[in-house]
């Protein structure tokens, strides 16, 4: 290439030297374009790949269910988690948490204090108003009116007309609040940073502190408290289980008088999710890491993966129906197990 001008240029010829390199070079773009394509289409003899990391996973009915994450997406099954399509969601930020009570009724969470509302399956979602500008954890919802979402900054906040009006309903000191889990309208707790569990009996009336410490030691000036907790789930009002960082679980069986730590065969990674079905089956997922029990704790099994997700990590976990579960996480997985066996296989799915 020459200069003949400011900002002009003309190709001059190539010498059969120089063709050669240019036709290689060509030849690798070609390849890479190929292995790229390959890798961001769909695959007919197998699942897509996305990179869209997925952080929650929601199944009102076995067969219907709404994953969330990064960029705004939103994704909808109708066949119990074969395939998924996207839907959209008029935003772009980072959704963390997804809820829906119903086929019709959703909420989807997450960054800048962003909540989007669906009232009509997800064809369409519009913006509600967060009072607050934080970054916003996980929702639930256990009717189309009433719901509760979880803050950074400790802040609990609740709605009672299916989120025309949300309300801070607690806060407290400047921790971070990852997840809530209501077992019914009256019975739920929140987990978080340090350990802390709150919980509430008469639907977030009154929020008391049942664990969790923070300190700052007076001979090294360090931070000392508990294990974070990433996930909670409320299986009865005596009953529930929290996981968190190093592999740690937890469980109540006396309505958060007492928390005791659970032995899980676990590397000591970080666990994301935690979910039980209806037949007790308990499953929980992380970093490289997945275990369950179908005898409510008292054993615990590995169950195999295709593909493996060696060196991945699963975020999001929900039962479906009586016995299925779904979980998402990095790159856009998502795995269904059907029920079953313990040992049947958690397939990747399609979308």
């Amino acid at each position: 290439m020459k200069l003949v001008a400011p900002g002009k240029f003309v190709l001059t010829l190539l010498t059969p030297k120089t063709r050669k390199v240019v036709s290689v070079f060509g030849i690798l773009l070609l390849l890479f374009s190929f292995v790229w394509g390959a890798l961001a289409s769909p695959d007919k003899k197998g699942p897509q790949i996305s990179r869209d990391d997925l952080f929650s996973v929601t199944f009102p009915t076995e067969n219907n269910g709404w994953a969330c994450g990064r960029w705004g997406t939103v994704l909808r099954t109708d066949d119990s988690g074969k395939t998924w399509s996207r839907q959209e969601t008029g935003t772009d930020y980072t959704l963390t948490s997804i809820s829906f009570v119903d086929l019709q009724h959703g909420w989807a969470i997450g960054d800048e204090g962003t909540i989007i509302h669906t009232a009509d399956g997800g064809k369409t979602w519009n913006a509600q108003i967060s009072p607050v500008p934080f970054f916003l954890m996980a929702v639930q919802f256990v009717t189309p009116s009433k719901g509760w979402i979880v803050t950074e900054r400790t802040h609990i906040l609740s709605t009672e007309d299916g989120g025309k009006h949300w309300n801070i309903q607690f806060k407290k000191d400047d921790y971070i609040l990852k997840s809530v889990s209501f077992c019914d309208p009256l019975n739920g707790w929140a987990a978080g940073e340090y350990g802390l569990i709150y919980h509430t009996k008469d639907g977030g009336k009154t929020w008391v502190k049942e664990a969790g410490s923070f300190t700052i030691s007076e001979r090294t000036g360090m931070v000392e408290g508990e294990d974070q907790l990433f996930r909670i789930t409320a299986v009865t009002p005596q009953i529930a289980w929290a996981v968190g960082i190093d592999g740690r679980v937890a469980k109540t069986v006396d309505g958060g008088k007492n928390w005791k730590d659970v032995k899980v065969p676990v590397p000591k990674n970080s666990l994301f999710c935690i979910a039980t079905n209806k037949t007790g089956t308990i499953a929980i997922g992380g970093k490289r890491a997945f275990v369950w029990s179908v005898d409510g704790g008292a054993t615990w099994n590995k169950p195999e993966f295709k593909p493996a997700f060696t060196y991945g990590w699963l975020y999001g976990l929900t039962s479906r129906g009586a016995s299925g579960f779904t979980a998402v996480g990095g790159e856009g997985a998502i795995y269904r197990h059907d029920g079953g066996k313990a040992s049947a296989l958690w397939q990747r799915s399609n979308y």
